[in-house]
């Protein structure tokens, strides 16, 4: 018996002995497991704080091994060949008065039996004038309160000899420069262009040919914008297809004046 109990004093140390190593084990292994992890997150960190630092690429190659450049646009950014195919389209739709919808860059036939667009009336205070529905539906997308200030102008200029098809006006534009920033007494962009345009107004009348050239040379003052209007197709059709194509650059006519020429 008693050698009995001295051999289970001797064994249960041993016993006790290999419990704490495994235990000790496993905490090691969760200790570097643990280090191992935090290094990796530093790492990946370091790593991630490189890219956002790295410049952005500016030219790719594609599988076909064309070149082609890239880069990140600021939200406000426009191309200057949007902005002044914006502002010649746009105008052209403005100012050629016509009572025959959309048009085109060629002068109509002015032909009597093609179908007329209404005019669309417009208050002049004391008075009422009227503009052609191209007018109109172009006018929609500029700055409400530029809009309005411009259709009335608009409809003093308008020959009522537009609306019964005897005359046509053209607007044909020879120039239009590239957009100017304009910015404030710091130098900081004040978020609108302007873009100079020097063109004519072709007076047409029917049975005569051109009878009368109008110099137009304006100021315009252009902005961008994030919703631009887009006109209903199934309403408007062609017209509508037209001038929605413009609209899309996501600019905005805000003012025009006249240009001094020197």
């Amino acid at each position: 018996m008693t050698q009995i109990r001295l051999k289970d004093q001797i064994e249960q140390p041993k016993l006790a002995l290999g419990k704490n190593g495994n235990l000790y084990i496993l905490v090691l292994i969760s200790v570097c497991l643990s280090t191992a992890s935090i290094l990796f997150i530093f790492i990946n960190l370091l790593y991630t704080r490189q890219i956002t630092r790295k410049e952005f690429p500016s030219l790719v190659q594609t599988t076909s091994g064309e070149t082609i450049e890239i880069g990140l646009e600021d939200p406000e950014y426009r191309s200057p060949v949007t902005i002044r195919s914006y502002v010649g389209r746009t105008l052209y739709y403005l100012m050629t008065m016509t009572s025959y919808g959309v048009g085109d860059d060629q002068v109509s036939s002015l032909d009597p039996q093609r179908q007329k667009a209404l005019p669309v009336k417009v208050d002049l205070g004391d008075d009422q004038g009227a503009i052609t529905q191209t007018a109109f539906l172009a006018s929609e997308s500029l700055e409400s309160n530029f809009a309005d200030e411009f259709r009335q102008k608009l409809a003093q200029m308008t020959p009522p000899e537009v609306f019964t098809g005897v005359e046509e006006i053209i607007l044909k534009l020879d120039y239009i420069r590239n957009p100017v920033p304009v910015n404030d007494e710091k130098e900081r962009w004040t978020g609108v262009w302007t873009v100079d345009v020097v063109g004519n107004l072709k007076v047409y009348r029917l049975g005569k040919g051109e009878i009368d050239t109008i110099p137009y040379n304006k100021r315009v003052t252009v902005r961008p914008i994030d919703e631009p209007l887009i006109h209903d197709v199934t309403q408007f059709g062609e017209l509508a297809i037209a001038l929605n194509a413009a609209q899309r650059a996501g600019l905005q006519i805000i003012g025009m004046k006249d240009l001094q020429m020197e």
